[in-house]
């Protein structure tokens, strides 16, 4: 009976070690596959980030470019604009000095 005995002993104490042994086991897989998912999700965040700051830049630079372009339209027809109206007041002061100078002569 006292074998038997030391025989449930045995078994029940490599039966501890291994469920001891399987939890250390389960718990360094837990933490190896939580590491990775952390790296992983870091990795893609970090991915993420310089899209979305190219995309920024880009869309900075699209936004620069197109305003400069706006403005050179605009200086242009501005440019236009003042030419034509000084061409007209240059046409409007001859008539008019034409004009007096038919009254008076």
């Amino acid at each position: 009976m006292k074998d038997i005995i030391e025989q449930i002993i045995e078994v029940d104490s490599l039966a501890f070690e291994n469920k001891t042994k399987n939890e250390q086991i389960l718990s360094s897989k837990k933490q190896e596959y939580e590491k990775k998912i952390n790296s992983y999700r870091t990795e893609k965040l970090e991915a993420a980030k310089k899209n979305a700051q190219q995309i920024a830049e880009e869309t900075e630079a699209f936004i620069f470019d197109n305003e400069k372009s706006q403005n050179s339209k605009i200086q242009t027809i501005s440019s236009a604009i003042d030419k034509n109206y000084k061409q007209i007041e240059k046409d409007l002061i001859q008539k008019i000095f034409n004009k007096l100078f038919v009254l008076e002569g």
